[in-house]
C-alpha cells in the first residue's frame, strides 16, 4: 500500500526559535519525548533542526546551557513535502543515513518527526504480512 509522508508523521507540533536556550530545548525534548525539534524563524520557515543527540553532545562538552539553539542546530535539515511517498521517504532516510525528517507544507514544518518509529509502524501496518492467526 502506498502512502504519503503525512501518514507517518508525528501528530504534535513543536518548534523552537533560533534564540531558544539549550536548557529550554532540553526541557521541551524531555517533556514531549521528542528526538529533536525544528528551529524556525518568526514566519515558521525552517532554519535548522536540533536533534537530541546533538543537544546531548553539546551539553556534555560544555556546561553552558544558556547558549542558543542556533549555535548547534543542523543548518540543512532533511525537509520533505507532506505528499512525498512513504517509499521515497524511506529511500531518502536510507541514502542520507538520517533518523529525523521534517514533513512540510510550502517549507513550513507540519510536525517534527523522529521518523524511525513511524516508518516501522508503516512497515508493520502496511508492508509486512500480518502474523498468522493462532488457534
Amino acid at each position: 500500500m502506498k502512502g504519503h509522508a503525512r501518514t507517518i508523521m508525528t501528530e504534535r507540533v513543536t518548534a523552537v526559535s533560533p534564540d531558544t536556550s539549550l536548557e529550554a530545548v532540553a526541557r521541551i525534548l524531555v517533556a514531549g519525548r521528542f528526538g529533536g525539534v525544528p528551529v524556525v524563524d518568526r514566519d515558521g520557515q525552517v532554519l535548522g533542526f536540533l536533534s537530541e543527540k546533538d543537544l546531548m553532545t553539546a551539553l556534555l562538552q560544555s556546561s553552558n546551557a544558556d547558549r542558543p539553539a542556533s549555535d548547534i542546530m543542523a543548518r540543512e535539515p532533511t525537509v520533505i513535502d507532506e505528499f512525498e511517498t512513504t517509499e521515497n521517504v524511506m529511500a531518502l532516510m536510507r541514502d542520507r543515513q538520517v533518523d529525523h525528517v521534517l514533513v512540510a507544507r510550502e517549507g513550513r514544518p507540519l510536525f517534527p518527526d523522529d521518523a524511525r518509529n513511524y516508518v516501522l509502524r508503516f512497515f508493520v501496518e502496511h508492508v509486512i504480512p500480518p502474523a498468522p492467526e493462532v488457534g
